[in-house]
């Protein structure tokens, strides 16, 4: 009777789809912010089936910033790579916490018009941001004040919404210049537009691309919250020390063709990719007051502990 079983018992599962693997994996839902660099630790993490080997089966959905934080708090994913928004949000006061940073450096650079060849040269003109006091406003800001130039009396700013509709403006002269993020700049530099400015430069402790989750997700399931962070970490190492293969994973993802490009845009995540998912003290303390500055107000004490949670970090490396 064993002997017949076990033939059915597969047969049975061939036909239902299911898997005695698949049948442990533990759904979650992960909102990333877009198509960019900073993000392919968590494209890699799904394609060589790291997130799988933690026991999950992750559903990725693209969600913008300020939006994916109020699917977060609103229950409808379990996390969120917005982290920016995270780091605001929990400034503020509200219960969640960044648990893993790829990316610590500003991915943005300063693109111009092909006759523009400095910032200074930008004075007169008129350059695109994505929203009034969020980030990119105000490393807009910053780079003109550090380059002489007075925001919204030398320079012009208008609202031209979200990286590609940046580029459009870009593109029809609608723009002088704007702060774009990687493979943009890449493209434009390679059609005679100037790389004028990397915010990098001018601001060094910025956050892309990063794992946001609940303080309640951390209390009540911190093994789940740790097994995504570990298949993202491998993601991580992964992309580090294996260049043949991820320069054969990011024209399909970035929607990049030029093999030059990649190796040129590869060589750029190396630079500006974390080592290990996480930050020091002093870069946190730097976040944290960066981002009261975007939100206004007078500046308070917030400790590291308020915003982020590295302890899972941590574990995972062990």
């Amino acid at each position: 009777m064993r002997i017949k079983f076990i033939p059915f018992l597969i047969v049975f599962l061939l036909a239902t789809g299911a898997t005695p693997i698949s049948a442990q994996l533990k759904k979650v839902r992960f909102s990333t912010t877009g198509v960019s660099i900073s993000e392919l630790p968590f494209k890699v993490a799904h394609l060589k089936g790291f997130w799988r080997e933690e026991g999950l089966d992750v559903e990725t959905i693209l969600i913008r910033g300020a939006v994916g934080m109020q699917a977060l708090l609103g229950g409808s994913v379990d996390y969120t790579s917005a982290s920016g928004s995270t780091i605001a949000a929990a400034v503020r006061g509200l219960p969640v916490k960044l648990v893993f940073i790829s990316s610590s450096k500003p991915q943005f650079e300063l693109i111009s018009q092909p006759q523009i060849k400095s910032v200074q040269e930008l004075k007169g003109k008129t350059v695109g941001i994505s929203s009034r006091g969020g980030s990119n406003d105000l490393m807009m800001q910053m780079i003109l004040q550090k380059n002489g130039l007075a925001p919204n009396k030398d320079v012009t700013t208008i609202i031209v919404g979200a990286q590609n509709e940046t580029v459009i403006a870009l593109r029809t002269g609608l723009i002088a210049a704007a702060l774009l993020t990687p493979p943009r700049p890449f493209i434009l530099e390679r059609d005679g537009y100037n790389r004028i400015a990397y915010s990098g430069d001018y601001l060094s402790t910025y956050a892309n691309g990063g794992i946001g989750v609940t303080d309640e997700k951390i209390k009540t399931n911190p093994a789940e919250v740790l097994a995504l962070v570990k298949g993202t970490l491998k993601g991580l190492q992964f992309s580090r020390q294996n260049r043949a293969e991820m320069v054969k994973i990011m024209p399909g993802y970035l929607g990049v063709k030029d093999a030059s490009l990649i190796e040129q845009l590869y060589d750029l995540y190396l630079s500006r990719q974390s080592m290990d998912g996480s930050v020091d003290d002093n870069w946190m303390k730097g976040a944290i007051e960066f981002t009261q500055k975007t939100l206004g107000g007078a500046l308070k004490e917030v400790p590291p502990s308020q915003v982020f949670d590295f302890s899972f970090v941590q574990k995972a490396a062990r």
